[in-house]
């Protein structure tokens, strides 16, 4: 499974799929498997496709849990992804849409994935389009 990213420098959704094909069993991955899922998403960039494609394979807990505030899992490995490798390593407006697409579950954001943007925004380096981008998203 790591050979397939070995040098890849940004996975995409083929990719993800032929990581996908490496799992024994989708309904039942292995510790191994899930382990080097997770290596992957911390050491490669993805696309967003990809992103979402492979996290659904991770199955670790919804929320992430810093200072003792629950935050959007899935929301913050977005954001690393976004920053990794690419770029300038800030979070632009397009990965603000990106966040905010990914954080819209039938169109409504709960005060969770609400208060990871925000933290995003705060702890992340962001460009000033991108800070607009949200501002401008949670005042309409």
């Amino acid at each position: 499974m790591l050979d397939l990213v070995n040098n890849v420098d940004v996975i995409d959704l083929k990719t993800s799929n032929e990581i996908i094909k490496c799992i024994k069993d989708v309904t039942n991955i292995t510790d191994e498997e899930k382990k080097n899922i997770i290596t992957i998403l911390d050491t490669k960039s993805c696309n967003y496709d990809a992103l979402e494609n492979l996290r659904k394979y991770i199955k670790t807990s919804y929320y992430k849990q810093i200072d003792n505030v629950k935050y959007d899992r899935s929301l913050l490995l977005l954001a690393d992804n976004l920053v990794k490798g690419r770029g300038d390593g800030r979070i632009s407006d397009d990965d603000m849409k990106q966040l905010i697409k990914s954080a819209e579950d039938n169109n409504v954001i709960t005060v969770c994935e609400k208060n990871t943007l925000y933290y995003i925004l705060k702890n992340y380096n962001t460009t000033d389009k991108a800070k607009t981008q949200l501002e401008t998203y949670f005042n309409n």
